[in-house]
């Protein structure tokens, strides 16, 4: 079953950088995603039902809903001999656009649909009681941007998993959910067709490659990004990782290594992705 989820933030979100800073991502990655859900899906099963939902869930990335068209990580091969300034400096590409073939300058979307705003916080030295002003990061969607993302798991697990998420939305997603950020409703609808033959394959997850995917990297267009987190019930760091980033792009249908048990979490390293036969570097 693939499912689209809506995420209307009753405020806006925080997802940390990792660098122990007060930034925010302006998207949240598909490990944070399915990470939050898999947590919530042991609060509400029993242990061998939610084990067995973590290893057959797959989640994309944070996406957008935007003139009744889907927006997705830019195709990093768009940027390959790119003319125009609009192309490279964009984040989010159209999905109708991108399939229906259109030119790259018109499949990106110029508007990022999310806002990174400062927002001042107050501290209180409880020793002297004098006050110290500084400043978080939160993300908020633009008007007109709906946050979305897509999900796949086995059909007798859609109550499950519509139960974890609205959880999640009441607890929220990402870091200071204390202070009301990441909480969300969620609406289900039925996801998109996405092609799945093409001459390209664009990752709409983190996806860490099988070794024989390794090889074959240099065959796309990819970046890496490092990433890692706290466990949400303990002040455990988890294990460091690099993933290939979403909106990479590729000539063959990355597979990844399905989803890995590390000490007690689970990990989801296999991306959904979307077959399209433009935007190579021709």
């Amino acid at each position: 079953m693939r499912l689209l989820v809506r995420m209307k933030f009753k405020s806006g979100f925080r997802v940390g950088r990792g660098n122990e800073s007060d930034a925010s991502l302006p998207t949240i990655h598909s490990d944070t995603i399915y990470g939050a859900i898999v947590y919530h899906a042991f609060l509400w099963a029993s242990v061998n039902e939610a084990e067995d939902f973590a290893r057959n869930l797959k989640v994309s990335s944070l996406l957008f809903e935007r003139d009744n068209d889907l927006l997705v990580p830019k195709p990093m091969s768009f940027n390959v001999k790119a003319k125009e300034k609009k192309v490279k400096k964009a984040s989010y590409a159209f999905l109708k656009k991108i399939l229906d073939g259109r030119p790259k300058e018109e499949a990106v979307c110029e508007e990022e649909p999310v806002e990174v705003a400062s927002v001042p916080r107050n501290s209180l030295d409880r020793v002297t009681n004098s006050s110290n002003l500084y400043f978080v990061e939160i993300s908020f969607a633009k008007e007109g941007f709906t946050p979305v993302v897509i999900a796949e798991f086995p059909d007798q697990y859609e109550d499950l998993f519509k139960t974890s998420v609205k959880s999640l939305g009441d607890s929220g997603i990402g870091a200071d959910n204390t202070y009301g950020y990441g909480v969300f409703e969620a609406e289900f609808d039925k996801a998109p067709s996405l092609p799945t033959e093409g001459k390209n394959y664009l990752c709409l997850s983190l996806f860490l490659p099988s070794p024989e995917e390794v090889q074959r990297l240099n065959e796309g267009y990819y970046k890496v990004i490092k990433r890692r987190g706290m466990k949400r019930d303990q002040m455990k760091v988890k294990k460091e990782l690099f993933y290939i980033q979403e909106g990479s792009v590729f000539p063959f249908l990355p597979t990844g290594r399905g989803v890995l048990k590390i000490d007690d979490y689970f990990v989801q390293t296999s991306p959904i992705c979307v077959a399209f036969n433009g935007g190579d570097a021709a």
